[in-house]
């Protein structure tokens, strides 16, 4: 595993109960498809924080409360979160459907309890998946989470599920199945 076990960035708090087409991507406001993951960035947030998408850099963490990513099983919140730059959503819970989602796109949501009692918007965090620890170094304080299993890591490493594919044929590691119906 290569750099993304540990994460270092500022944390942006929000609420609870965040749905996934109004609140992370307001789905409404998109005129055609977007083309890129920045495109899908531009919007992440904005319903909220119309300047979010402005205010963020890469690297950092939203840190929200319980049922982050509530809705419909729609990949274009994870996609904007990722193309703002966002490193990792912590979170009190989160919906199944978002979280697979997020991680099959390369981006790590982690449920750690209490989180929005101890993270103040701006503090900077350092997050190590393989160990399960989140440190406020702005307050000095650790919190606990499950860790990621190496196979979660060994996504999340390789950017999401589809470049992991690519990458194991390539280095014929998939089977043979695999090859012929063109992963």
């Amino acid at each position: 595993m290569s750099g993304r076990k540990k994460l270092c960035g500022k944390a942006w708090v929000f609420g609870d109960i965040l749905d996934v087409d109004f609140d992370i991507y307001p789905i409404e406001e998109t005129r055609g498809q977007p083309k890129t993951d920045e495109d899908y960035g531009k919007l992440c947030m904005t319903n909220i924080d119309s300047e979010f998408p402005n205010k963020v850099n890469k690297g950092d963490f939203i840190v929200a409360g319980e049922n982050m990513g509530y809705g419909h099983d729609h990949e274009s919140a994870s996609l904007a979160i990722k193309g703002c730059g966002v490193a990792a959503v912590i979170c009190e819970s989160t919906n199944r459907n978002f979280f697979r989602n997020s991680v099959h796109l390369g981006l790590p949501v982690i449920e750690c309890e209490g989180i929005k009692k101890k993270v103040k918007e701006g503090d900077k965090l350092e997050i190590d998946l393989a160990l399960g620890t989140i440190k406020n170094i702005s307050s000095n304080e650790e919190m606990k989470f499950a860790p990621y299993p190496d196979f979660l890591l060994e996504i999340i490493d390789a950017g999401g599920l589809y470049p992991l594919i690519r990458k194991k044929l390539a280095e014929g590691e998939l089977p043979l199945y695999a090859r012929v119906h063109g992963f």
